[in-house]
């Protein structure tokens, strides 16, 4: 599910680490903790929703037929790897980037975060 994406999220920092050819840049941490924290968070919700709710009406129609359940998760997977996209570029690169789009992002994803938690 969601927690999954700390898990992608990571991984490809623990290779750049691991690699004596690159160093780590300041943006891939950043990165790596923005996808981190965030996917932390989604994931505990739903599950504390799952928990308090015992199912999701939403999904009943849709996971009923073997169709519709191999379309859903063919759809979810195309979505975290569309989505995991920049991260992932991002930290195999080893440019380290414009410091003004590290600034501008991080202040993004901090508004996001709160504009998130908050709603």
């Amino acid at each position: 599910g969601t927690g999954s994406f700390a898990i992608a999220a990571y991984v490809p920092f623990l290779v750049q680490t691991a690699s004596a050819s690159s160093c780590t840049t300041r943006v891939s941490i950043i990165s790596t903790g923005a996808v981190c924290v965030w996917s932390v968070k989604l994931a505990s919700f739903l599950f504390w929703r799952a928990l308090k709710v015992k199912t999701d009406a939403r999904l009943e129609d849709t996971l009923s037929t073997f169709s519709g359940t191999v379309g859903f998760w063919f759809i979810s997977a195309l979505w975290g790897i569309l989505t995991s996209l920049p991260h992932a570029l991002g930290t195999t690169s080893s440019s380290p980037g414009n410091p003004l789009f590290t600034i501008i992002g991080t202040a993004l994803f901090l508004t996001g975060f709160a504009m998130e938690t908050t709603a």
